[in-house]
């Protein structure tokens, strides 16, 4: 579901689930509303939650800066969190969505040495994308795709 730098959420079919929705009429070959609105959804928490909980939203709480970088920061950018000096990372998140499929990402020139999970000495991990099976994210993410089902099975005349 992500690697060091992207998450990327993808629907494959069950085949009774498939068979299911094709007898009320309706092919699981487009879910791009869906996928749209997973991205917006993704988008807003890894921008927003992530960062106000300093990690904490995705179970991976960043660790301080060093004393020394602490108060350069506070003398440049005073009142600025972590992870954030001009806010361009944070502002730098971006989906693409498919018919099956949605990937979010993140421009910012810095945001791979923070996200990556590599070997480190000197920038500690401090990951702003996680999404794993059955947490709160995917659950969200099962809801946005139930609710984007529901409403095209009722619009086909189904339910």
């Amino acid at each position: 579901m992500a690697d060091a730098t992207r998450v990327h959420i993808n629907i494959s079919g069950d085949k009774d689930v498939v068979a299911m929705l094709e007898s009320v009429g309706l092919e699981v070959k487009d879910m791009q509303p869906a996928m749209q609105d997973v991205g917006k959804y993704l988008k807003g928490f890894f921008s927003g939650e992530v960062f106000a909980s300093r990690g904490g939203a995705i179970g991976e709480r960043w660790p301080r800066l060093s004393t020394k970088y602490a108060a350069w920061k506070a003398r440049k950018y005073p009142g600025r969190p972590v992870l954030v000096r001009t806010g361009v990372m944070q502002k730098s998140f971006t989906y693409k969505s498919k018919p099956l499929q949605v990937t979010i990402s993140n421009k910012a020139a810095h945001f791979v040495y923070h996200q990556s999970d590599a070997p480190r000495t000197l920038i500690p991990y401090r990951p702003m994308m996680k999404v794993e099976d059955g947490d709160k994210r995917y659950q969200q993410i099962v809801r946005i795709i139930n609710s984007r089902l529901a409403q095209t099975i009722k619009e086909k005349g189904g339910a």
